[in-house]
């Protein structure tokens, strides 16, 4: 009789649940599928990142100081998104900057006739544009350009913004197949800061510092990065390696 009751509240809740927030709110965990992955579009990477890519239904956080690669891996991600898309819009890009590099994601691969890019009044404004598109079941790629960590840091109002959006994303995630990219700004070569929430909320960090710049005479034809990976739910930890970039 106990457990005939506890049964009938248990369904008593899952209902209300379902009726408040929609059937899918609540599934039995035999029916939900391992999350896909975005492939990055380059092999050695894809190998330490978990299921071969970026999550899908999670949040990649990649950091970096000036030019260090974190713009090109999230460019080319992008453009594996546009690949097989068929007319769907399958990559964004919310430019919270204000200063998108449209450059580099074309010579990264990326189709911009076929490229979305939300321009915001400001940070804030870019994290209400992001939470709508995850609400409204957008199932591509997102990058979010960029987060500044000291600039952040230093404005509380803006912090507490990120932080509340982070928690209100996380379920919106949980349910969709979007690969959210997020680039943020260091303010020196492999420093992260402390008390970015980011750190926390990611499923995979990424962190680009570049080592050397590649020349040809007195021409900078690109530079070489150490990627590492401090943080990765379900890969290993603390692995890096390297990359090289080309320019123009």
């Amino acid at each position: 009789m106990a457990q005939r009751r506890r049964m009938q509240k248990l369904q008593s809740t899952v209902a209300a649940i379902q009726a408040r927030w929609g059937e899918r709110a609540i599934t039995p965990a035999r029916e939900r599928k391992p999350p896909s992955s975005l492939p990055s579009g380059i092999t050695t990477l894809d190998a330490l990142l978990p299921g071969g890519g970026f999550p899908r239904g999670g949040l990649s956080e990649l950091s970096g100081y000036g030019t260090c690669g974190h713009l090109p891996i999230a460019a080319r991600a992008l453009a594996q998104a546009q690949q097989g898309s068929r007319g769907k819009q399958q990559a964004l890009v919310v430019d919270a900057a204000r200063h998108l590099d449209l450059d580099t994601l074309a010579r990264c691969g990326v189709r911009l006739d076929s490229l979305a890019i939300l321009r915001s009044r400001g940070f804030l404004h870019a994290l209400q544009m992001t939470g709508d598109l995850l609400r409204a079941g957008f199932a591509g790629a997102v990058l979010f350009d960029r987060l500044h960590d000291l600039y952040t840091l230093a404005d509380s109002v803006a912090l507490q913004g990120l932080e509340q959006a982070l928690r209100d994303w996380a379920p919106l995630l949980g349910r969709s197949s979007t690969a959210l990219l997020w680039l943020t700004e260091l303010s020196a070569p492999g420093l992260y800061p402390e008390g970015l929430p980011l750190a926390y909320a990611a499923s995979v960090r990424l962190v680009c510092e570049r080592q050397r710049w590649l020349t040809q005479g007195q021409r900078v034809t690109g530079y070489v990065s150490r990627v590492s990976l401090p943080k990765n739910r379900g890969g290993q930890q603390e692995e890096s390696i390297t990359l090289r970039f080309t320019l123009g």
